[in-house]
């Protein structure tokens, strides 16, 4: 029943009461006027209100769909630029006649190209997760583990990659390329918040029905209160001021992990480095339906 059409019954109701001989010179019915009339208004605010609330909804759903669009379009408009200026890059370096003072702002250049395509990279997967489910597909976890781990340390000499439980294959059921994105920021992440260099530990282990992935740096690691933040969009910590980021990678890896049906942690203090735990289902997780309910007799 609507909020109007009780009003009116109770409209109704209080008229029949009045009509009634019986009633009259009765001193509880003028006291239910009023408090019908009270009950009248107060259906009324709430009316309003629910108009209000719909409009609001409406124009916030508006809004999140105007600001998809638009990141997409910025990030595709990017694209293009971005590859002219990469390959503009490559080609310079394999001018004879450079001046080799050049080469190292070459490679400033094609590094910062390469944070812009990340950057671009998470919001389209941002995106993508808003409006999309995972496509899941068995794939080998260790090969890509490794696979990565090797680019990333091709990348960064100063650090030191220790694989650990890499020694056979572990198959698991997901997206492939969102599952990348996870591993890429935590490999990423530990290079960069390790500006001293030091180990970069992977560690792979297998059971009951999960696989789990720990990536341990030896970098500056955060505090209790940023750690239970670091999850959350756009958050940064408040030691991270001196490097890049945007605070979309981590809240990205939850989101992704969160999609696949697992966990994913961390732990760490300041100075002595942080620890990411990933969990992941060996089977392929289906999400949760409402149980359907029987049919009243």
């Amino acid at each position: 029943m609507t909020m109007r059409s009780q009003e009116q019954e109770l409209h109704q109701w209080l008229q029949r009461l009045a009509d009634d001989p019986a009633n009259a010179g009765n001193p509880l019915l003028a006291e239910f006027q009023k408090l019908a009339e009270r009950h009248g208004k107060l259906l009324r605010q709430f009316r309003k209100i629910a108009k209000i609330s719909d409009r609001l909804q409406t124009e916030t759903k508006d809004m999140a769909r105007q600001q998809r669009q638009f990141v997409l379009m910025v990030s595709h408009e990017f694209r293009t630029p971005l590859a002219i200026i990469d390959s503009a890059s490559q080609m310079l370096e394999l001018e004879p006649k450079l001046p080799v003072s050049v080469m190292p702002r070459l490679g400033k250049i094609r590094n910062a190209v390469q944070r812009m395509a990340h950057l671009i990279e998470r919001c389209l997967t941002d995106d993508r997760l808003g409006t999309a489910a995972a496509r899941p597909s068995s794939f080998d976890l260790t090969a890509l583990l490794t696979a990565m781990a090797a680019e990333v340390g091709a990348s960064s000499p100063g650090h030191r990659f220790v694989l650990q439980g890499f020694d056979r294959p572990v198959p698991i059921p997901g997206d492939r390329d969102l599952l990348a994105v996870v591993f890429s920021n935590l490999l990423e992440n530990a290079v960069k918040y390790s500006p001293k260099g030091g180990a970069v530990r992977l560690d792979l282990s297998v059971g009951d029905g999960q696989v789990t992935i720990q990536v341990a740096d030896e970098g500056i690691g955060v505090n209790a209160t940023d750690a239970a933040r670091l999850f959350d969009k756009y958050f940064r910590a408040s030691n991270a001021a001196g490097t890049t980021g945007a605070g979309l990678g981590l809240h990205l890896a939850r989101s992704i992990v969160d999609t696949h049906g697992g966990g994913i942690a961390v732990t760490s203090e300041p100075g002595r480095g942080s620890a990411f735990t990933v969990r992941l289902p060996t089977v392929r997780h289906v999400p949760a339906t409402p149980p359907v309910k029987e049919p009243s007799s």
